[in-house]
């Protein structure tokens, strides 16, 4: 089957739906298996249920996730077997007879299923970074409740209602508006899910002379409401860890073996998130402890470091979600006796649940790298 009936297949996921809106799960899974293969967790085409998928499975599922969806992995890895590329391997002809018999379940896909696989060709272009891009783009566009989604996404964020509200009416009046009369598109620039299409759809946008008179006029709010939507496309679809990855590969003068522990890293798994696990225990900020909450997050941003401090474990904190992206934003940061800084440009951060009293107890080899994060991501108010 060619690449593009795949891309097809993978653009019309069928989805369960629940109060008009169709449930995440089956896109989490699908871009957790390709994360995994990208990163040689899955080296032969045998998905296996283990805890590596059900914590990527996680990451994608916390972002996506709407009212009573449920953190249940085992449902796609059963109902993607009605995509038709996605099959199941049991143990033996028995064990598939007594699984069909009854409703799937956590407990009966681990006893049962041996693995799943894909479509040969479909496994080939996933391993491919050429092909796999196209694929992941494919997946994004299955997202449903697009607005919704983003201004759940800018809430974790910590913009204000009022902010919230401007930028999703932008994107869906005037910036839309404008777009379609330069017969750019004919979409709601809001509906648009893929992150390749959004960005050539904007990038004719801002030459139009009157997106750049409306948008000094409005002190660059639409550029703002621009930018903030192609940030939330880019976390859905980690189209930016992508192109780092394709970085990574195409260095000449560094092993297989190095390049795959940054591949590895760079998508918060392998030896640097243990590490960090081993040195924090916890959040390093709050000591939760449940670790398929938690993400390794670099202190030096990842395209400012070098090789070897992205693999630095003093290059990192342990941090759950909302605080992960708090501190990768540049809204807070840490100074050298731990204490936190919170910048004046994160509203209501207490939604966030973060409060000027939280702290890390950090040693003197975290301190240059914190230094660079106070200096160059934080976000002062001047």
């Amino acid at each position: 089957m060619s690449l593009q009936l795949y891309i097809d297949k993978l653009s019309n996921l069928r989805a369960a739906r629940a109060n008009g809106r169709a449930r995440p799960h089956k896109i989490c899974m699908m871009l957790a298996v390709a994360d995994l293969i990208e990163n040689g967790h899955i080296s032969t085409n045998k998905i296996n249920y283990d805890n590596e998928l059900k914590s990527r499975f996680t990451f994608y599922f916390d972002q996506l996730k709407q009212g009573n969806d449920a953190n249940s992995p085992f449902l796609p890895f059963h109902h993607l077997e009605s995509e038709k590329y996605w099959h199941l391997a049991f143990r033996s002809d028995r064990d598939e007879k007594n699984y069909r018999l009854k409703s799937a379940s956590a407990a009966r896909v681990e006893k049962y299923v041996y693995h799943a696989y894909l479509d040969v060709q479909l496994f080939e272009y996933l391993r491919s970074q050429n092909s796999a891009i196209h694929l992941r783009a494919a997946l994004s566009t299955n997202i449903d409740q697009l607005e919704e989604q983003f201004g759940r996404w800018m809430k974790l964020q910590g913009k204000s209602d009022k902010t919230i509200k401007n930028y999703i009416g932008a994107m869906k009046s005037s910036l839309s508006n404008w777009a379609n009369d330069a017969h750019i598109t004919n979409k709601s620039l809001i509906s648009v899910a893929s992150y390749f299409e959004y960005k050539t759809i904007t990038t004719k946008l801002r030459e139009l002379n009157e997106f750049k008179a409306n948008d000094k006029r409005g002190k660059g709010m639409y550029s703002a409401a621009l930018n903030a939507y192609s940030a939330f496309l880019e976390d859905v679809t980690q189209v930016e860890t992508q192109f780092d990855i394709e970085e990574i590969l195409a260095q000449p003068n560094i092993s297989n073996t190095t390049k795959a522990t940054l591949v590895n890293t760079r998508l918060g798994q392998g030896g640097f998130r243990q590490e960090l696990i081993c040195l924090w225990g916890g959040c390093s900020i709050t000591n939760y402890q449940n670790t398929d909450f938690l993400i390794a997050s670099h202190i030096k941003p990842w395209k400012e470091a070098s090789n070897s401090e992205r693999l630095d474990k003093y290059n990192g904190l342990l941090l759950l979600a909302n605080l992960d992206k708090a501190f990768d934003r540049g809204y807070i940061s840490f100074l050298d006796t731990g204490k936190i800084v919170i910048s004046e440009k994160l509203a209501e951060p207490e939604v966030l649940g973060i409060n000027s009293k939280m702290r890390v107890s950090l040693q003197r080899f975290h301190q240059e790298y914190l230094a660079f994060h106070r200096e160059q991501v934080f976000r002062y108010s001047a």
